[in-house]
């Protein structure tokens, strides 16, 4: 399960908007291995999905997972401090 606040969720509405409306845009994090120094956390915008991918919504947010990233970051929150 991930948390996202919803200071996370207006910045991610907010990029998002920025981004060319064709399709349905989302914020994907993964997690990739990162060998002696450990794992690579990346997030990108992104508007494809995976059949195994899990979305987390709040308001106007949303975020996608692949299911082996969200091993690593299961009780996680995203949060966004300016």
């Amino acid at each position: 399960m991930i948390t996202l606040t919803e200071e996370a969720a207006q910045r991610i509405h907010y990029l998002i908007s920025q981004e060319e409306q064709n399709s349905p845009w989302h914020l994907r994090i993964s997690v990739s291995g990162g060998g002696c120094f450990g794992f690579k956390y990346k997030f990108n915008l992104d508007n494809t999905l995976q059949a195994d991918d899990q979305i987390f919504k709040e308001g106007e947010a949303k975020i996608v997972i692949d299911p082996i990233s969200l091993e690593l970051l299961d009780g996680s929150v995203v949060d966004y401090v300016e």
